[in-house]
C-alpha cells in the first residue's frame, strides 16, 4: 500500500515543513502546495529545507481565495503532480498546513490496506441543509457567485440579493448530483483518474467556477459519480462552531486528540508546541492521561462561548444578539408594583422576614434607591441614574450576579424607567407582584388641585402599568406574574402578603402573621371615583371588595 499525502499550504510554512519532515520519516509520499498569494522568500526557503528529501515533491502555485475555484484548481495541481511522479501511489489524502497526524501513519497505512479501493470522502446530498452552518444551502449551485465573499463582500451580498428578487436561478447540469462534505478527503488512484478524465470535465468546471465554495463540493459531488466503492466520512477530524467556525486545537487538547476516531486533526494552533512535538517528534500517540470525549468537551466549550454562565456578563466577552439566546439573570428575585402605596411600611417590614437585601425603586427617574439608600450597591453598582440608564439589564444582571445565595427584591412602579419592562418579562428568574391601581394611592398623596394636570398623570400611570400588565402576561412572557386588585389588597391583605413570602421561599408562620399598616380605602374608592368623573377610564369594579385572586393562571401552574 503506497499512500502520498497531498498538502495545501497558506501560511506558517516552518510548520508546514515541520509536518513534511515528519511524514517523510514514513513510507508514504508527500506533495505540497503553496499558495501563490505566500510571499516568494518564505516559499523558496521551504523548497531548500526540504530539497533533500527525494519522496517530498511541489505541486504548481496557484492563487488561492476563500470559496472560490481556485480552491479546487490547487487540489486538481496536487493530484495530477502526484499521479505523474509516482506510478505506484495507490491513494492521496488531502490534508491543510496546519494538520497533524494524531495516530501512526502505519496504523493508516495498515487501515487502508484492509479497506482496498475504497474511497473516503464526505458526501452528503445538498437536500440535507442541517450539514451546512451558517451558509447557503442548495443555492450555493442555483445562484452564480462571480465575487469573493471575503473581499468583496457588499457586492457578495448584494448580487445575492439582486438573484434572489429577480429570481435568476440557474438549472443544475443533468450530469451533476450535487453533494456536500468536508474537503479534507481520502481517494483512490483510481477514482482521483477518473475525475480527472471525466469526458464532461470542461462543462463540469465552467459550472462549479460559479458556485460557492465549491471545494466542499465539486469532488464531494464527483466522487459519487466515479467511486466503486464510497464510505461518506473523513480521516481528517475537525470541528465547526455554531457560527460555521473552524475549532482550534492547543497542547492541552494533546491526550483528548490521541484518543479521535480519525487519523489527522487540523487547524492545529501554530503556537501549539507541545502538539507539535508530541505528533512529529517521536513522542507516543497513546493517551498520557484519561480521555475524556473531545467532541462533548467542544460541544460544551461551545454552549459556554454562545451562552456563558447565566447572568454573567463581561468585557471580554459580550453576547452576541444574532446568535446567542438573551441569558437569564444568575439568580432569582421579586418585583414589587403597588405594594408600598397600599401597605405604608412593606419594604421594611418585608425586610424583617428574609435575609436578603430589599430594595426600594432602583429604577426611578432621579436615583437608584438601593436597600437602607447606599450610595454604592452591592459589587459596587452606583445609585447614579444615568449610568445605570446606559444598559439596564447589564445594572439587573450584575445585581443578580452579586446576590446569589439569596432572593433579593425590589420596587418597580409605573412611574419608573420603562426600558426594563421587555427584560422583567422576559427572565425566568423574575417574580412579579403588582397591585393594580396601587399608583392611584401615590397619586392621591401629591396633592394635586388642577384636573386636567391630574388627568393627565392619571391617563399616563394608567396606560403605563396597563402595558407592563400586557408584557408580563404576554405570550413571550417567562416570569412568573402574580397580580391582584387594589380592592383585594386593601380588604385581605393576609393572602396577599402570604403569596408574597411564598414567592420569596419564606415559610409561613405558625402564629398569626404581624401586618404592616394597610391605606385607608375609603379614600382609595373616593379618589378613584374623582378620576373617573374628570375622565379617566378607571375600572371602579377592581377596587370592589372580592376574594384574594390570582389574576394570572400561569402563576398557579407555577411556569418558569
Amino acid at each position: 500500500m503506497t499512500l502520498a499525502i497531498a498538502i495545501l499550504a497558506n501560511r506558517n510554512l516552518d510548520r508546514v515543513a515541520q509536518l513534511a519532515e515528519s511524514l517523510d520519516a514514513t513510507p508514504v509520499r508527500v506533495c505540497i502546495h503553496v499558495d501563490a498569494h505566500v510571499d516568494d522568500t518564505a516559499y523558496f526557503a521551504l523548497k531548500r529545507r526540504l530539497a533533500a528529501r527525494d519522496n517530498i515533491v511541489f505541486a504548481d502555485r496557484i492563487a488561492c481565495a476563500w470559496g472560490h475555484f481556485s480552491l479546487v484548481e490547487a487540489e486538481l495541481a496536487l493530484c495530477r503532480k502526484i499521479l505523474s511522479t509516482w506510478d505506484s501511489v495507490e491513494h492521496i489524502q488531502l490534508i491543510s498546513g496546519d494538520s497533524l497526524p494524531i495516530k501512526p501513519v502505519s496504523d493508516l497505512l495498515a487501515f487502508l490496506a484492509k479497506h482496498k479501493g475504497v474511497d473516503f470522502i464526505e458526501s452528503v446530498s445538498v437536500v440535507r441543509d442541517d450539514w451546512i452552518v451558517g451558509g447557503l444551502g442548495i443555492e450555493r449551485f442555483t445562484l452564480r457567485f462571480p465575487f469573493l465573499w471575503k473581499k468583496q463582500r457588499r457586492l457578495f451580498d448584494l448580487w445575492v440579493s439582486v438573484q434572489r428578487r429577480l429570481r435568476l436561478q440557474r438549472a443544475i447540469p443533468d450530469n451533476i448530483k450535487p453533494h456536500i462534505g468536508s474537503q479534507w478527503w481520502c481517494l483512490t488512484r483510481k477514482t482521483v483518474l477518473s475525475i480527472l478524465n471525466d469526458p464532461d470535465k470542461e462543462s463540469i468546471d465552467a459550472y462549479f467556477r460559479t458556485t460557492w465554495i465549491p471545494d466542499e463540493s465539486y469532488f464531494q459531488t464527483l466522487a459519487r459519480k466515479h467511486s466503486a466503492a464510497l464510505q461518506s466520512r473523513s480521516l481528517v477530524f475537525s470541528h465547526f462552531d455554531h457560527q460555521g467556525k473552524p475549532v482550534i486545537y492547543y497542547d492541552d487538547h494533546a491526550d483528548m486528540l490521541a484518543g479521535v476516531d480519525a487519523f489527522f486533526a487540523r487547524k492545529i494552533w501554530p503556537g501549539a508546541e507541545g502538539l507539535y512535538q508530541r505528533f512529529t517528534g517521536g513522542f507516543p500517540y497513546l493517551p498520557t492521561g484519561p480521555v475524556n470525549s473531545l467532541a462533548s468537551h467542544i460541544e460544551q466549550a461551545t454552549e459556554r462561548r454562545r451562552i456563558g454562565r447565566s447572568g454573567l456578563h463581561m468585557s471580554g466577552r459580550a453576547p452576541n444578539r444574532w446568535y446567542e439566546p438573551q441569558p437569564a439573570t444568575a439568580a432569582p428575585y421579586q418585583v414589587f408594583g403597588g405594594f408600598s402605596a397600599c401597605y405604608p411600611g412593606f419594604v421594611e417590614w418585608l425586610g424583617q422576614k428574609q435575609p436578603a437585601p430589599v430594595h426600594g425603586r432602583l429604577f426611578a427617574p432621579d436615583r437608584v434607591y438601593f436597600a437602607n439608600r447606599a450610595e454604592v450597591g452591592p459589587g459596587g453598582l452606583s445609585s447614579r441614574p444615568h449610568i445605570r440608564d446606559n444598559a439596564p439589564e447589564c445594572f439587573l444582571r450584575n445585581l443578580a450576579w452579586q446576590s446569589r445565595g439569596g432572593t433579593f427584591a425590589f420596587r418597580y412602579e409605573p412611574m419608573d424607567s420603562p426600558s426594563i419592562e421587555k427584560f422583567l418579562a422576559r427572565d425566568p428568574n423574575a417574580g412579579i407582584h403588582i397591585i393594580q391601581y396601587g399608583w392611584i394611592l401615590e397619586l392621591a398623596e401629591r396633592g394635586i388641585t388642577n384636573p386636567d394636570v391630574l388627568r393627565v398623570a392619571a391617563v399616563h400611570l394608567l396606560a403605563r402599568e396597563q402595558g407592563f400588565l400586557n408584557l408580563i402576561q404576554g405570550a413571550e412572557a417567562k416570569c412568573t406574574p402574580r397580580i391582584w386588585t387594589l380592592g383585594e389588597a386593601l380588604s385581605n391583605p393576609a393572602p396577599v402578603l402570604s403569596g408574597v413570602l411564598s414567592g420569596l421561599g419564606v415559610d409561613r408562620p405558625k402564629t398569626p402573621m404581624a401586618l404592616p399598616a394597610v391605606a385607608d380605602m375609603d379614600k382609595a374608592h373616593a379618589f378613584a371615583r374623582m378620576l373617573k368623573n374628570i375622565g379617566v377610564d378607571i375600572d371602579l369594579h377592581k377596587l370592589d371588595t372580592v376574594p384574594a385572586r390570582e389574576v394570572n393562571p400561569r402563576a398557579v401552574s407555577g411556569r418558569q
